[in-house]
């Protein structure tokens, strides 16, 4: 049974966030390990609109991006995509950057992709159905331009790990704004990303709250050593031992490596194992390991034969004036701090309006 809020989401995703029109051909991908009243409702709402939806639903292969390869019909998904105007993603194990991926944005560069990966009913309810999307986009931007200021970045766990990193000018600071009616990859709202000067990236990444593939929660503190953006050492309980034995069964040097830094910000996300929505938590952070789009990384990116994500929720950000403070005091303790400084209170006072009125998260 099919509640109405499910419904209502499936209806936004379909009609708002991909503005499907008639006739046009709505590709569905999903594993078998997918919630299948998601891939039903989405399905229904898409010829609702009066599309031509069409599902491929596969096993689920034993890796992502391009290590899902082996497991999976290339040739077939490939050209299935390829002829598709939408293509909405709900593989738990991806296919973001994998060969058939790749094949379908050189073939069919207008293609609109919507990349929900893992994506069960509640989160679609959650995270699609219930959002002010003019909230959020106000939000977005406004905090992507701060992330865009800023030089020195500096991150501190709460056992006092430090990471430090220096920002590109005119690098892409990624954020979805929920607009998936032009083509390329769109996400859920709710995450900013970017890819910093990845030599200068030195110092320990505390991981607190999910790692993927593979791992899922952490139920013990990860810690990740990195020198020159290059992971050196790792510690921490069995999920360590297990992460960096699966970064090193690539054999490929990339997969050691940094590929790109993260904010979460999406006041219905939880934590709960879903990378996907872990990376959305509100005060969330999110390093990436592995292949680099080029979305992130122009022209071209940085080729590795897969691509991990990992989520700490206890982490201070600093960038250059504390600017992400705003998330992790509330609006009087933030004051209390900034009382010298009142050009930063005056430029914050905006988002503190927004994150109460509007998205409804207290601080």
């Amino acid at each position: 049974m099919i509640s109405g809020d499910l419904q209502k989401a499936a209806e936004v995703l379909v009609n708002v966030l991909l503005k499907t029109q008639k006739g046009e051909t709505f590709v569905i991908t999903a594993d078998t390990a997918v919630d299948a009243s998601v891939i039903e409702v989405i399905g229904r709402a898409a010829f609702a609109a009066g599309a031509k939806p069409l599902v491929a639903l596969i096993p689920t292969p034993g890796g992502v991006s391009l290590a899902a390869d082996p497991d999976i019909q290339v040739e077939g998904l490939s050209g299935m995509i390829s002829k598709a105007d939408v293509w909405v993603e709900l593989n738990v194990k991806w296919l973001l950057y994998s060969t058939p991926f790749y094949n379908a944005k050189k073939a069919n560069p207008k293609l609109r992709h919507m990349c929900l990966t893992g994506t069960n009913a509640d989160t679609l309810i959650r995270c699609v159905g219930k959002v002010n999307y003019p909230a959020m986009r106000r939000f977005s931007e406004i905090l992507r331009e701060r992330i865009k200021e800023a030089h020195n970045v500096r991150m501190v766990s709460q056992d006092g790990d430090e990471i430090t990193f220096v920002n590109v000018p005119d690098r892409p600071v990624s954020c979805k704004l929920g607009d998936a009616s032009v083509p390329g990859t769109h996400l859920f709202v709710g995450q900013i990303g970017w890819t910093p000067m990845l030599e200068s990236v030195n110092g320990t990444i505390s991981l607190d709250g999910s790692v993927a593939p593979d791992i899922g929660l952490i139920e013990s503190p990860v810690k990740i050593e990195v020198k020159d953006g290059c992971i050196i050492s790792m510690s921490g309980g069995e999920e360590a031992k297990r992460y960096e034995m699966w970064l090193k069964s690539f054999g490929h040097p990339q997969m050691l490596r940094i590929s790109h830094a993260g904010i979460g910000f999406h006041p219905g996300a939880k934590l709960i194992g879903d990378i996907l929505l872990d990376q959305r938590v509100w005060g969330s952070t999110t390093w990436g390991f592995g292949s680099i789009g080029a979305g992130m990384l122009p022209p071209d990116g940085v080729y590795a034969p897969s691509h991990s994500d990992t989520v700490s929720l206890n982490t201070d950000i600093d960038l250059e004036l504390y600017l992400i403070e705003m998330m992790k005091y509330n609006r009087k303790q933030f004051l209390e701090r900034w009382e010298g400084s009142p050009l930063v209170i005056k430029r914050y006072e905006i988002l503190y309006s927004i994150i109460r009125d509007e998205l409804g998260v207290e601080l």
